[in-house]
């Protein structure tokens, strides 16, 4: 039973960016291992500008896994498809350990057309990692 975030008094005040978050809470923090984030404000078509994974240690030598994933901008963005439906999906295994990654989009998958485009398989969008 690790202790609530609530209890810890960890100066964040709204409208922290990702550096400030880093080094405030999650590298501060020894039972948080794992970070999903998303809204970058980069407006591109590239998918593998707009998602992100690496893995840092904090303050206690644990990993912390951090993934960034920011598809609204993909489809044409905020006048087209709005991002055509990406899924990050995480499926963890029962080994408690092994999380698999895979990038779905369920528009995609509707149709027979473009059916063969609706999981992502570049490195950036389908692997796996392990949280000890």
């Amino acid at each position: 039973n690790a202790p609530l975030l609530g209890k810890d008094h960890y100066k964040m005040t709204p409208l922290n960016g990702g550096k400030d978050i880093w080094e405030k809470l999650l590298s501060q923090t020894d039972n948080i291992c794992l970070l999903i984030c998303g809204h970058y404000a980069e407006a591109n078509e590239s998918f593998a500008d707009n998602v992100g994974f690496r893995t840092d240690k904090n303050k206690a030598g644990n990993d912390v896994f951090q993934m960034m994933f920011n598809t609204q901008a993909l489809g044409g963005g905020l006048s087209g498809n709005g991002g055509d439906g990406w899924l990050r999906v995480l499926e963890f295994m029962p080994d408690g350990k092994t999380v698999h990654v895979i990038t779905y989009s369920p528009l995609f998958a509707f149709s027979p057309r473009t059916k063969h485009l609706a999981v992502d398989t570049a490195p950036y969008n389908s692997f796996s990692f392990i949280i000890e």
